[in-house]
């Protein structure tokens, strides 16, 4: 196992879990905000604390302690950036080869960029949309092989939901009670999904007396999640290519093809939720002020949260009660 590795399982003359190195994440009340958005107590999970910036690095570790019990000879998946940043610093870690397929005309930031480089994961580069290029990596997976970790893929789906189903343990551990509302932006939808099961089993469990209200956001852009929901629709509906713009700022929520987008269309239902879009002024505004009044460096599109919180506190949502924010990645520039 690499040196990486070695740092993770020991601490302090004693042996840890690979898992006591993500999560635990920044959770803040922000009086501040909450007068800016229009509600009651508004209270911030900032996911930008784990190791390479993101939400993601809770699926990343997980999966690849899948990946090494199968004796994975390398992993593969395609990204917009976060999740392959993510994915190679666990290969890393576990000391499995990692090939990362990238849509070559995406604008994925330099720092995650960078961070993919610096763990020696094989870059791929191939024309189309992202979705192209997970059907390419799956693809490439099955001839060569390797692990796929695309969202979606039997098996990667439940490991992830369930890694993210620690995000509501954690929201509960630190209030000891349910918010009344959690927005959460989405892209594939499994962020969401995997909160809104921890919740199902901590109401089970008789610790806590409701469920929250999940709130999905997302970009004007393109995103079936919340096109679905604004449709009425119960099952989720995949966009039309062309209806999808990718600009610098909303490609960790643009998609056409939701992977896990039943399952967050579910969640939304199930919790008497909701959705909508938030425009990319108000995300990168939002964006600023994170940084401004609580000194947090959050990425626009996970900022999405908060400018669907303030656009909606005027005529649909009753702004009495504890809300939470979900912010899933840091913003390094």
């Amino acid at each position: 196992m690499t040196e990486d590795y070695e740092k993770l399982v020991k601490r302090n003359g004693r042996k840890v879990k690979w898992s006591e190195f993500v999560g635990s994440t920044t959770f803040i009340e922000s009086k501040n905000l909450a007068r800016h958005v229009g509600c009651e107590r508004l209270y911030l999970k900032f996911e930008g604390g784990n190791p390479t910036g993101t939400q993601k690095d809770r699926i990343a570790l997980a999966i690849m302690d899948s990946a090494k019990q199968k004796n994975a000879k390398a992993v593969t998946a395609a990204t917009c950036g976060n999740f392959g940043a993510a994915l190679a610093w666990a290969a890393r870690v576990f000391d499995i080869p990692s090939h990362i397929f990238i849509p070559e005309g995406y604008h994925v930031p330099k720092d995650r960029m960078k961070r993919i480089k610096e763990t020696g994961a094989e870059l791929h580069f191939a024309p189309g949309q992202y979705e192209d290029l997970v059907e390419l990596s799956s693809k490439t997976a099955k001839e060569e092989g390797w692990f796929d970790a695309n969202p979606g893929v039997d098996g990667v789906r439940e490991i992830s939901i369930e890694a993210y189903a620690d995000v509501s343990q954690e929201i509960y551990r630190d209030i000891r009670r349910p918010p009344h509302f959690v927005f959460v932006p989405v892209g594939n939808g499994t962020t969401i999904a995997g909160i809104h099961l921890g919740f199902k089993r901590l109401f089970q469990a008789g610790k806590i007396q409701f469920l929250p209200r999940m709130v999905a956001t997302s970009t004007r852009r393109g995103n079936p999640i919340v096109k679905s929901f604004k449709m009425n629709s119960r099952i989720i509906q995949d966009l039309r290519r062309d209806e999808i713009k990718e600009t610098k700022f909303n490609e960790p929520l643009t998609n056409w093809h939701a992977y896990d987008g039943q399952e967050a269309l579910d969640s939304i239902y199930e919790s008497k939720g909701f959705a909508d879009y938030a425009s990319e002024v108000k995300m990168v505004e939002f964006s600023k002020l994170l940084r401004q009044e609580e000194g947090l460096y959050v990425l626009p599109a996970a900022a999405s949260t908060l400018a669907v919180m303030h656009a909606l506190a005027d005529d649909k949502v009753t702004m009495k009660g504890t809300f939470v924010a979900v912010l899933t990645g840091r913003d390094f520039e």
